[in-house]
């Protein structure tokens, strides 16, 4: 140590230790003292060199933070500040501390409150760091039961950070939901850490708050997650809530989601089984109001909560003002000790607070310590004019208050000034905070200057400017989750928070600064005042799904309302441990126990449906097998019939033809003839009935013929040849109009039958007194090619229903040759390829049919 170094600490008025660390297994475990100052071994009662190391001369020193503090200082390599009230091992003072590491030693200065250097210049460090301290502990306490709740929220929590949407908070809700652990997921973007989600709109949703800055609010909003089954779809109630930084730019997105999966799906059962959709109109606008009125108390809880800030802003002022005049009284102390101002300096320029002087009514820079010159390497400051050295200062509009100080000697203090600093390193200048002041400087009893002292409370500022951007993103996510959440204070469980959700599930009560008892007396004796006291007694959790709980109406009436809740109970703990407080989630499940109770009720009522269907089914089946035997009868009596009758007939008709041929010319006088030609026509008759019960049987055979696309005007063009003989003998004329190109689906032989029979019978059965029109049409009309078959022939009279038409060997006109299997037949053959014919018609003016094939 030279001689200039040994004078300096020598005439030092403030205590300085040389600290020199100690290691152990390559831990920082305590400090060698190397050299105690005479100020510092007269305020700690110190050798020059104690033979002690730091904690055994001063053992509380560990639990009093101070040895961290050193630690901390030497490892960090920073300059620190620490303010003390150290009443142990012998002492007893309110020490100011600052502490930078040189080299391998800690260089620590400190000052006692009742025994410090007085002079014009004193390093004001206010008293009200104290309650900064604590106010802070009270923050880290606060924040430590903010994560609490978030970690244990029984609802999905995720926070997405910059406009890419990194995955930077997931809580084990969200976590449980994606069925992956939160160590999957953070660090990855959104659409890649939930994949799948990127097809399903939510990125898009996303990008409109990045966007906008506006939250999004989603209600059962579908969505399939990865642990969903293939084809499954989940339901979800979720907010996208803007997280903005202290400039008002977006930095996060906080998500709160709820997976109601469950509730959608018994509410979609529910629907699908009665139609109660007007009642729950009505339910949903009465909610609409009780909303309103939550919004309403809500308002003025936070006009409570402005007020509130009014009071603690006037606190902070009276606390400024007595550190003003604190300060006073040290700078009028100060000019008693202008001899000791060049050690002072000495101090200064070892010190790691800012420190400047200013001279004169235009602030002229008089002396700048090392510390303020290092903000602004390079930058010429003594000298000149302090708005000149600093524009920084004059854009920020502070040299008004200077000339303030100066002229009335009233000191003005700054707090969380930012600065653009450039590190003597060359690397990129960057944003600093310092706490500062504005003191008068005096000789003589007047005033010739302004002193400024200032400190980096970088890490504080950045330290709170986290909270608070925790406190939103936490406040945000609880004021909208769609959960209840509220807080009871006390073993009287006193109201102390509420979320709007929670609100809303006890409309038209009062609650902040009540007792749980007192706004529900009807829950005193249950299973809830069980729970809750048991939660206070024991701090162990409790949780309830689908808990019956008796609630007072909304209406006043003495008749409590059954309704349903899942709740967890959650002891809230001081920073002791100690229990003073429960932390309630709540949510109304009453409509999804209510939806499966129906469903479950319906589902007994179908289960005894079934029974009897079944039994039905079964005697259904065996009428079945009974008309099937009895169909395969008839059709084997049919072809036994039609078969077994055809040689008689033949016979007698041969027998018609030997005896036409036997008889002599003499003989066939009279009635002989006519009786022949009668016989031969019945026989003919009785051949034509023949053949029909054989087309009634193949008909019945071919029920399942297949059926292909057939062009339908070939079919009606052959049939029309066909038909030529008769059209020549009844000089009708047939007008068709088919769509080119139009197919039906049928069997191309039986869409042949129907156009035949149709046509024949439109000519056959024409009127005697005009010549015979048809028209045939055709065209498509939703799923059926339509056929229309319309004559003005003799016409029918359907007064006794079509019935009679279409049935087997029923006729309405007698008088022309036919035996009425016909249009029997036409009727089975498009019912049995599943289309249908229907027929309007007028006696003595015409028919019109129409036969509609399955597209």
């Amino acid at each position: 140590m030279d001689t200039l170094t040994r004078t300096l600490l020598d005439l030092s008025p403030a205590g300085i230790l040389l600290l020199r660390p100690l290691y152990q297994d390559a831990q920082l475990v305590d400090f060698a003292f190397a050299h105690v100052n005479p100020a510092g071994q007269r305020l700690l009662h110190l050798p020059v060199q104690s033979s002690q190391t730091f904690l055994q001369r001063y053992p509380m020193g560990a639990d009093t933070g101070v040895f961290a503090f050193y630690r901390t200082t030497f490892l960090g390599g920073k300059s620190g500040f620490y303010d003390l009230d150290y009443r142990y091992d012998g002492l007893d003072a309110y020490y100011q501390v600052a502490a930078r590491r040189a080299d391998d030693l800690l260089v620590v200065t400190f000052t006692d409150s009742a025994d410090r250097p007085q002079g014009d210049l004193v390093l004001a460090v206010p008293r009200r760091r104290q309650a900064e301290q604590q106010a802070f502990r009270t923050l880290e306490a606060q924040q430590q039961l903010l994560e609490n709740v978030f970690e244990q929220a029984p609802v999905a929590i995720f926070v997405l950070h910059g406009p890419t949407h990194i995955m930077q908070v997931v809580n084990p809700g969200m976590s449980e939901m994606l069925g992956q652990p939160a160590s999957q997921l953070l660090g990855k973007p959104y659409a890649e850490a939930i994949p799948g989600i990127a097809t399903q709109g939510y990125p898009e949703l996303l990008a409109q708050v990045w966007r906008t800055g506006q939250p999004v609010t989603m209600q059962e909003s579908p969505a399939r997650l990865a642990r969903h089954q293939p084809g499954e779809t989940g339901y979800f109630n979720f907010v996208y809530q803007p997280i903005f930084d202290a400039a008002g730019h977006i930095t996060d997105i906080v998500c709160v989601c709820v997976d109601v999966t469950l509730q959608v799906q018994a509410r979609q059962q529910v629907q699908d089984l009665n139609e109660e959709l007007a009642a729950r109109n009505e339910e949903l606008h009465a909610s609409n109001e009780e909303y309103q009125l939550a919004n309403t108390t809500l308002t003025t809880t936070q006009q409570q909560l402005h007020q509130l800030n009014a009071e603690l802003e006037e606190r902070v002022r009276q606390r400024t003002e007595v550190a003003l005049a604190l300060q006073e009284d040290l700078l009028a102390a100060a000019q008693r000790q202008v001899r000791e101002r060049e050690e002072l300096y000495h101090v200064f320029e070892q010190a790691p607070v800012v420190v400047a002087l200013l001279r004169g009514p235009t602030h002229f820079w008089h002396y700048s310590n090392p510390a303020f010159q290092g903000l602004f390497p390079g930058r010429a400051l003594t000298g000149r004019p302090y708005a000149e050295a600093m524009p920084e200062i004059v854009t920020a509009g502070l040299i008004p208050e200077l000339d303030r100080v100066y002229a009335t000697g009233q000191p003005y203090e700054g707090t969380a000034l930012p600065v653009v600093a450039t590190p003597p390193d060359g690397s990129a200048p960057h944003q600093r905070y310092y706490d500062f002041s504005y003191q008068p400087y005096r000789e003589e009893g007047s005033i010739v200057g302004v002193s400024i002292f200032a400190y980096d409370v970088t890490e504080q500022m950045l330290a709170r400017q986290e909270r608070e951007a925790q406190r939103r993103r936490l406040y945000a996510v609880f004021e909208q989750a769609p959960v209840g959440i509220t807080i009871q204070g006390g073993p009287d469980l006193v109201y102390e928070f509420h979320n709007p959700s929670y609100l809303l599930l006890v409309p038209d009560r009062q609650l902040v600064g009540k007792r749980f008892f007192d706004v529900f007396p009807e829950m005193a004796g249950t299973h809830v005042e069980t729970l809750l006291r048991h939660v206070y007694e024991t701090g162990e959790t409790q949780q309830e799904h689908e808990l019956l709980i008796p609630v007072a109406r909304a209406d006043g009436s003495a008749e409590l309302e059954d309704r349903y809740f899942t709740i967890v109970y959650q002891a809230r703990r001081d920073e002791q441990g100690g229990i003073n407080g429960i932390l309630a989630f709540v949510m109304e499940v009453t409509e999804q126990v209510q939806a499966r109770q129906q469903v479950q009720a319906l589902n007994e009522a179908l289960a005894a449906i079934n029974e009897e269907l079944t039994a039905t089914n079964e005697e259904l089946g065996d009428s079945n097998t009974q008309l099937t035997r009895t169909n395969v009868d008839l059709d084997n009596f049919i072809y036994t019939a039609s078969h077994d009758l055809k040689a008689p007939i033949t016979n007698i008709e041969g027998l018609l033809l030997a005896l036409e041929h036997e008889l002599p010319e003499a003989a066939c006088t009279g009635d002989v003839p006519l009786m022949l030609t009668m016989m031969q026509d019945a026989v003919n008759r009785f051949r034509r009935t023949i053949d029909h019960l054989t087309d009634l049987s193949r008909l019945q055979k071919e029920h399942s013929l297949d059926a292909n696309a057939v062009t339908l005007a070939p079919v009606v063009e052959a049939v029309c040849l066909d038909l030529t003989p008769l059209l020549t003998h009844t000089q009708g004329q047939l007008t068709v109009s088919i769509p080119e190109g139009l197919t039906v689906t049928f069997a191309e032989k039986n869409l042949r039958s129907v156009v035949y029979n149709l046509l024949s019978n439109a000519f056959k059965y024409r009127h005697p007194d005009r010549v015979p029109e048809v028209q045939l049409r055709s065209w498509l009309a939703d799923d059926y090619a339509v056929l229309e078959v319309q004559d003005n022939g003799l016409g029918l009279d359907l007064s006794q229903g079509q019935e009679k038409l279409f049935a087997m060997f029923q006729r309405l006109h007698t008088h022309v040759e036919g035996t009425g299997v016909g249009l029997y037949m036409v009727k089975r053959m498009v019912e049995n390829a599943g289309g249908r014919i229907e027929v309007t018609s007028a006696l003595g003016q015409g028919s019109t049919f129409h036969v509609y094939f399955p597209g």
